[in-house]
């Protein structure tokens, strides 16, 4: 309106003068571009929103930018200023558009022109800058790289820094030292519960949080995967407005830990499923990350595959002693009741810390005997229930026993009928378990014997079960091994009886279905017990000397009987109603001479043991044993012979092998002195008809036997053993029944005296034999003279008495990959171990080297040999009178030489001058033992960087002959010195 009245008023004065006429003009124009505010309102403000859709879009895109790369990057302040403007104008035009809400119903009337006009100009005004601000995005900078943080601190777990134990301690230095080598990822710590896998990773988590190599460390009880999840994302702070999937913290996390040193601890002890650490953003790919985790089974790829593992089990006799007399108090020694009582108590413990730690606390400064005496009848009792303290250790037992398949938990109780701590052979509880019919009968020998293994394996995986002393023999852990009794009581139809002394009543041998009275001293038995229900008797170790003659009357369930160990002379003739008995073991009964007929009546009789008594000869009657699939024998020499028989009788009657058509394991060992072994070409003869034999221990003493056993072998033609002992040729100052104790991955052992050909038959059985002794060969110069590829399995090997041989391995080559034991003794004009170069695989499993008696050897390695011995952990040299140098003077590279070698011993060399002419690293070396009467000199200096010696054995006046260099300090030695 304003704008035609302007221009009515121009046209009617027509006189105005030109600058006039300009002026009105501008005047114009601004009115124009005023109403133009005012008439396109509607239009503007719908540009205005559009705009502001594309700047909230954009806004959205940057904010998301800057959440996903939050961890990595941090936002420049540009880009924070441009964010804030935004905000500000999303603010200013909300309030724009509710203006022109409130405005927008007088377009159809009257409308307040100022107001209009006002708002008109704000939302083209608006429009400008929302344009501006997305325009700008594109030359700004939006994030830059954050700083190196400084490291997270470390949460301490408060452990101690020398634990109670001293075997800990040792431990948590092997790990430091695995977690510094940039090489190892993932380090296991596996053991049963109780053991200290905690402690041992508590204080190692509080010593590397302390050492700062590491940005940041986690540490997490694991239930389930999310728990790691968790923690991982809490300790890293990361704080953010939305929730994100598993997967995307996943990835989100990763990138976070891309390029840091971290180490992630994880306590998997109640946690029996795979965890893919993946799933959390721990990846191989990290660099610089770490990751220990400790559980009770060997890994079972519960975190995927390892490149280290400590196994933690029981504490020693000596440190559990020491360990419990802390916690109940020294003093309490003195009482000589409680002293008694407190050995047994400490053996109950099983040398497992937390339980001595729990029992300990309970009897701490307590003096009263008769406590301790209850503490003890509590711990051993099979019927009581645990002890409060002790839950944890049958809830432990019972989660892993009832996820075992139906046929794994009969063999797990099974082990509860032996006392605790009890060490047994493999092969002998399966033999068990096989006549109690846990395993099926109707397989195979061979098929029970790899399943059974399997299943130990599986029992020490979850440890249950640990390795005893002697090679191939096992344990439960007595805390478990209580549990299990108890289980095996509750269970129908599986009653056990462990007798500790001989108060055994009469319900006792009604009741029980397997008894155990291993180890206790026994009087008497009772004449005819009423126990026809008991499938298992095991007697071994007890005093008894004689049964009553009916004792077996009743016993017609019976398929297990351990004779073990007993003084027994006979067994009763009552022994034939054990129709049904499947194992009958009689082993070390020194006094047994021979066996009565009625043994022949066991019609169901499929395992019979008996060796290392004084057996004369064998009874016709076992040719009766139709099902007998094992039999294992061994003789007395001719002097054994107590029924003063005229004519010796032969140790094997003839055709009495030949019957037993279904034997697949057999043992026969003898003294090659024995006159009544002239029959040993028969015996062959009959083993060779044998058609389902799988394993053969045999002694054939003449080569022409040994050749017709390997070709008219109707076993060996047909498939290859599952094992053997053989023995071929006489063996002067030696039995040949005697084996020594290899630790192979299958139990193939060939002994070869006396030869001095290479016969054909010695070349079949060596391909498949992994250990191998050559004795008094006549003729060998080398082992190459066997062929190189009859030798490439051979994983431990004796070579002893060969008066001509010169060098282990000559020009012809043999590789050797697989030998881990190599034995050298008696070898008068020996020059070298290996003659050639030293191939690349040659040695490379090589962990015992012994060389003894060879007077014709001056070096023992060369430089290019000693490279391939990068396994060797235990070096002995004796009596090797010429021997100057224990590795020839080259060049060596002193940080790759014996790597891994922890036992050096050097006896009776009295030209030794140098073990090496460099100083050498010896990482691993742990005790030296050195005989006198050598000409070694420079020992301080050879061994002065060896980071890891327990001790030097040798004698006082030796080494105080010992050259001392500059550089070394004498007392840095002392502490290690132990004089013989």
């Amino acid at each position: 309106m304003e704008t035609l009245a302007v221009q009515a008023a121009g046209l009617v004065a027509g006189s105005l003068v030109a600058p006039a006429v300009e002026g009105g003009k501008g005047i114009f124009n601004c009115l124009q571009r005023k109403y133009a505010y005012v008439k396109n309102i509607r239009e503007n403000i719908s540009k205005l929103e559009k705009e502001n859709k594309y700047l909230c879009k954009e806004d959205e895109d940057v904010r998301r930018m800057l959440d996903w790369n939050k961890l990595m990057k941090e936002k420049t302040n540009r880009c924070d200023t441009w964010l804030n403007e935004v905000e500000n104008v999303k603010q200013d035009i909300e309030k724009l558009k509710v203006d022109y809400g409130n405005i927008s119903s007088y377009f159809c009337g009257l409308c307040p022109f100022p107001s209009l006009l006002k708002l008109g100009k704000s939302i083209v005004k608006k429009t400008a800058e929302v344009v501006e601000l997305r325009n700008q995005l594109d030359q700004i900078n939006i994030m830059h790289e954050k700083p190196q943080a400084p490291p997270v601190p470390v949460i301490e777990k408060h452990a101690r820094k020398k634990s109670d134990v001293p075997s800990f301690d040792s431990r948590v230095e092997t790990l430091v030292e695995w977690l510094e080598d940039e090489n190892l990822k993932r380090i296991l710590i596996w053991g049963p519960p109780g053991v200290g896998k905690t402690t041992i990773m508590e204080i190692l988590h509080d010593r590397v949080g302390k050492s700062g190599k590491f940005d940041i460390i986690f540490w997490v009880n694991v239930s389930a995967i999310g728990d790691i999840h968790d923690v991982i994302w809490k300790r890293l702070d990361m704080r953010v407005d939305r929730n994100y999937s598993a997967d995307e913290r996943a990835n989100m996390i990763s990138k976070e830990l891309k390029d840091k040193r971290y180490v992630l601890f994880l306590d998997l002890d109640n946690v029996f499923s795979e965890i893919d650490l993946r799933e959390v953003g721990i990846h191989d790919e990290h660099d610089h990350g770490k990751v220990v985790f400790s559980c009770r089974y060997k890994n079972n790829n519960i975190c995927g595959d390892t490149d280290e593992e400590m196994n933690v089990q029981r504490l020693s006799d000596e440190d559990a002693e020491i360990f419990f007399w802390k916690i109940v108090g020294s003093h309490l020694k003195s009482n000589p009741d409680i002293k008694q009582v407190a050995k047994l108590i400490i053996n109950e413990c099983g040398g497992i810390p937390h339980i001595i730690k729990l029992i300990g606390n309970r009897l701490a400064k307590n003096e009263d005997p008769a406590i301790w005496r209850d503490m003890l009848s509590q711990l051993r009792s099979p019927t009581m229930e645990p002890l409060e303290q002790l839950e944890e250790f049958y809830k432990a037992f019972k989660l892993v026993y009832e996820k075992l398949s139906e046929e794994m938990k009969p063999c797990l109780l099974y082990w509860a009928v032996f006392p605790t701590g009890y060490e047994i052979f493999r092969d002998h509880i399966i033999d068990c378990w096989r006549a109690e019919q846990f395993l099926p009968s109707q397989r195979n020998l061979s098929w029970t014997r790899d399943r059974g293994h399997t299943i130990v394996d599986e029992f020490v995986r979850k440890s249950l079960l640990e390795k005893g002393r002697k090679w191939g023999h096992f344990k439960m852990f007595e805390c478990f091994q209580r549990v299990a009794l108890r289980i095996a009581n509750r269970e129908e139809n599986f009653n056990f009886f462990v007798a500790d002394d001989e108060n055994i009543i009469d319900e006792d041998w009604k009741r029980a279905r397997r008894m155990s009275l291993i180890q206790v001293r026994l009087s008497t038995l009772p004449k005819r017990p009423q126990c026809c229900g008991i499938l298992t008797l095991l007697l071994q170790e007890s005093s008894l000397a004689e049964f009553p003659r009916e004792f077996f009357g009743y016993m017609c369930g019976l398929q297990v009987l351990n004779l073990h160990e007993m003084q027994i002379t006979a067994l009763p003739s009552s022994i034939c109603s054990l129709i049904n008995l499947k194992g009958l073991l009689i082993i070390n009964c020194s006094r047994l001479v021979q066996l009565p007929s009625q043994i022949g009546d066991l019609e169901h009789l499929e395992i019979l043991d008996i060796h290392n008594t004084s057996l004369y000869s064998m009874p016709v009657e076992i040719g009766q044993l139709s099902n007998l699939k094992c039999l294992r024998v061994s003789f007395a020499n001719d002097a054994g012979n107590q029924n003063h028989v005229e004519e010796p009788k032969p140790m094997i009657p003839s055709n009495v092998i030949a019957r037993l058509s279904n034997l697949e394991e057999l043992s026969i060992a003898v003294s090659h002195c024995s006159s009544r072994y002239q029959n040993a070409a028969e015996i062959a003869s009959e083993i060779s008809n044998l058609e389902n034999l799988t394993s053969l221990c045999f002694f054939f003493p003449e080569m022409e036997f040994f050749n017709a056993f390997i070709r008219n072998s109707k076993s060996w033609t047909a498939n290859s053993f599952r094992s053997f002992k053989i023995v071929v040729g006489y063996q002067r100052n030696s039995s040949a029944s005697e084996f020594r104790v290899f630790e192979c991955s299958a139990e193939k052992h060939l002994r070869f005296s006396a030869g001095d050909e290479f016969p054909d038959a010695i070349s079949q059985v060596l391909k498949q034999a992994k250990a191998f002794e050559l004795i008094d060969h006549q003729t060998a110069t080398s082992l190459s003279a066997f062929r190189a590829d009859n030798l490439q399995g051979v994983e431990a090997c004796i070579v002893e008495e060969c008066k001509e041989m010169e060098n282990i391995i000559d020009s012809t080559g043999v590789e050797f990959e697989c030998l881990k034991s190599l034995q050298i003794c008696n070898l008068p004009k020996l020059k070298g171990i290996w003659q050639r170069p030293v191939e690349s695989k040659s040695l490379c499993s090589l962990t015992t080297l012994s060389l003894k008696g060879c007077n014709n050897i001056e070096v023992l390695f060369s430089p290019g040999m000693i490279i391939r011995l990068s396994q060797l952990e235990n070096l002995q040299v004796e009596d090797c009178c010429i021997l100057k140098e224990i590795i020839e003077d080259g060049r060596v590279d002193e940080s790759h030489t014996f790597p891994k070698l922890k036992n050096l011993q050097l006896c009776d060399l009295p030209e030794l001058c140098t073990i090496s002419h460099a100083a050498l690293e010896w990482p691993s070396l742990e005790t030296v033992f050195i005989n006198p009467h050598m000409k070694l000199r420079n020992l301080p200096n050879t061994i002065r960087k060896a980071s890891k010696l327990i001790t030097i054995q040798c004698s006082e006046d030796w080494w105080n002959q010992q050259d001392w260099p500059n550089n070394t300090n004498r007392d840095d030695f002392r502490k290690f010195l132990s004089f013989i």
